[in-house]
């Protein structure tokens, strides 16, 4: 079995299925770190109903909003492993939701088009609950399939559009414009809301260049390098900034960053970095996989790791100074894990895909093996898992699903509607 050794975790209930993020943190990176610093659509036809025998043990259904009137039209079949973003699904506050999807329809020629350009129209309704009537509307024309929506803190909203950002609200009108200097690769936000990375693609610096060539580093590219700026949202200072030899995914929270280091053949070494102050080693973990971390406050985390002989994950959550919080294991029969995460930290939310057998490289997945999604809430700081329901149709690049800012309901796309729960604080009684 996988574990981070390090201080000793107290004792918690067992983890249903879940996972975490995935990122691989290359060694040379490990070295270098130390050096781095609108206007109304219409008013939709939705109903509240009366709890149906699929809510949730434990659960209260508060709304349920169809969404055909809305506009929506789910993606067909051929898109459930594409990972494109066709919609999105986000609280504003307790009672209103910020819905999104594609729409189809005729698009004008754009005079500024790039030649990569694949354009789609976003169309997005401010919905107030638990009526599902239409508030305030708006359409965005973007330019890729990529994810273009993340939640910030505040009721607000970062919004992409190619290399540019903008920050939206309930009122769906742009404000605070941002622009990458870099074709952008990877977009997070950090899970209080209140911290952006950006990812782009650019040149590298011509020494590290020189270098690589000198040194015949064929395996490196040498053309282009990543280059990650992490910043404050609201301030726009600059947290941190620097360049990799290829494009990774770093888990990022508003204090600080993860690294993960291999020591030897199936042993790692976690790590948190801070913008400010010293590093902390959180503990070394065992696994036969890369271990994949996600945070899921801003002061909390979970690492998943493989066991040589089970294919299910292990799942071990620490807080960033080191404390051991719970321990837990997700089954092999899911994977893709996406996530959402309280504002104020106290739950998160995962969806998985279920499969019909263990996948030992997630990317070769294939349509048939895919029986559905799940979408479960769990209590940060214990493990507990407070709710489980399933989301339709499959989208496997996630935001189907949203916890509000106090953790206290959970929305979902299911069945051709939104419906929206009341989380319970303690997990279902057993039968």
């Amino acid at each position: 079995m996988a574990r981070i050794f390090g201080k000793p975790a107290p004792p918690s209930p067992s983890l249903s299925p879940s996972s975490s993020g995935s990122s691989h943190f290359p060694a040379f990176l490990w070295f270098a770190l130390p050096l781095l610093l609108l206007s109304a659509w219409g008013t939709a036809l939705a109903k509240s109903h009366a709890p149906k025998a699929d809510t949730p043990p434990g659960a209260t259904l508060l709304a349920h909003v169809l969404v055909a009137p809305l506009g929506y039209q789910a993606p067909g079949g051929l898109y459930i492993l594409s990972r494109e973003s066709f919609s999105s699904l986000d609280f504003i506050d307790s009672q209103r939701l910020l819905f999104t999807f594609h729409v189809s329809k005729l698009l004008h020629r754009d005079q500024n088009a790039s030649a990569s350009d694949d354009d789609q129209m976003i169309h997005a309704e401010v919905l107030d609950l638990p009526s599902g009537k239409v508030v305030t509307s708006a359409d965005w024309r973007m330019h890729d399939h990529s994810r273009y929506l993340w939640p910030l803190s505040g009721g607000r909203f970062l919004v992409r559009q190619r290399n540019s950002y903008w920050i939206t609200d309930a009122s769906l009108k742009p404000a605070g414009s941002i622009r990458s200097a870099a074709p952008v690769l990877n977009t997070q936000v950090s899970p209080d809301g209140n911290l952006m990375l950006v990812e782009g693609s650019a040149p590298p610096d011509p020494a590290a260049k020189k270098a690589a060539l000198d040194n015949g580093d064929d395996d490196l590219p040498i053309d282009h390098q990543a280059v990650i700026a992490i910043m404050d949202v609201d301030s726009r200072a600059l947290q941190a900034q620097f360049r990799t030899p290829v494009p990774i995914v770093l888990p990022v929270t508003s204090s600080g960053f993860l690294g993960v280091r291999e020591q030897k053949e199936n042993d790692y070494r976690i790590t948190f970095f801070p913008f400010h102050g010293q590093k902390v080693l959180l503990g070394d973990v065992a696994s036969t996989c890369k271990p994949r971390e996600n945070f899921l406050s801003a002061t909390a985390l979970v690492i998943a790791s493989c066991g040589p002989d089970s294919p299910d994950l292990y799942l071990d959550a620490w807080t960033i100074d080191g404390k051991k919080l719970w321990q837990g294991r997700r089954s092999g029969l899911t994977t893709w894990p996406t996530y959402s995460s309280a504002l104020n930290g106290s739950r998160f939310a995962v969806s998985l895909l279920r499969v019909n057998q263990p996948i030992s490289i997630p990317d070769s997945l294939t349509d048939g093996q895919v029986r559905g999604q799940i979408v479960q809430v769990f209590d940060t700081q214990t493990g507990a898992m407070l709710l489980s329901t399933d989301a339709s149709p499959v989208l496997s690049a996630g935001q189907n699903f949203a916890l509000s800012p106090d953790g206290k309901r959970i929305a979902v796309l299911r069945n051709g509607a939104i419906d929206v729960y009341g989380i319970p604080d303690q997990p279902p009684q057993k039968k």
